[in-house]
Parts: C-alpha cells; structure tokens; sequence
C-alpha cells in the first residue's frame, strides 16, 4: 500500500571514459537517493548524492541537499533549501535559500534570497556570494 504523500527515488550511473595517464584514472560514476514527503500543507525533501570525475585525486563530490515547502494558499508558497557539498581533499561548498512565489492569474512574482559559502570549494572571501533575486514569469 504505501504511504500516502511519500515519493522514494535512486539512481545510479556509470559512464564509460577513456583511460589516460594525465586525465582520466577510472570511469565517471554517480549515486544518487533521495525521499520527498508531503503531508497537508507542507513538502519536506532530503537528497545525497555522490559523484566521481574519473581522475586521479580529489574526484570525489558527496553531496546533501533538504528543503522544506509550505503551500500557504493557492497562490503563495515559501520554501527554504540548503545544500553542501564536501569535495575530497577540499573545503565544503554550502548554499543556503530562502524563497517565495506568488501566482496571480497568469503571471508569478517570484523572490529568493540567497547565500553561498566557499563557491568553488576556497575559503577565500571572494568565493562567498550572498544575492537577491526577483523574477517576474507571465503566461500566456
């Protein structure tokens, strides 16, 4: 039977590279399993994640990912979502995002506010990034 509001998923893939002494030490592999959950007027989503480049070193990425999403009427939703992502034998990238969208007949009006640390997996202060976004989508 299951439960009701519960979507379970995973996924794998491998891809095939050319193996080279400079470039390429192994194929290119990725794993993926995550869970969404929607119980009245919220979701609430996890995701992990792990890719390999296929290089020599530092070629592996785990990520994790979670979201929350409250419907507040037909119209008005707000989520929040973080994610990071810890490369080996670097520093952690995190992102984090706070969101709201409101839909009025064909046009949406959308709003994030958004935070990343250690872009590019550097600690450097150049690599932090903190923005607004707006948006405005009209249908047709």
């Amino acid at each position: 039977h299951g439960i009701t509001g519960l979507t379970v998923y995973g996924g794998i893939a491998e891809i095939d590279r050319n193996q080279s002494a400079t470039t390429n030490t192994g194929d290119a592999e990725e794993r993926v399993i995550g869970m969404k959950y929607a119980v009245g007027s919220f979701t609430f989503g996890i995701q992990d994640s792990e890719d390999k480049n296929g290089t020599s070193t530092n070629n592996t990425y785990d990520n994790t990912h979670y979201s929350v999403t409250f419907q507040v009427n037909d119209d008005l939703s707000v989520s929040y979502g973080h994610v990071e992502s810890d490369k080996e034998g670097s520093n952690t990238a995190e992102a984090d995002s706070l969101q709201a969208a409101y839909t009025m007949g064909g046009a949406t009006f959308r709003i994030a506010e958004v935070n990343v640390d250690n872009q590019k997996y550097s600690t450097a202060a150049a690599n932090d990034l903190d923005a607004t976004i707006i948006s405005l989508g009209l249908a047709f």
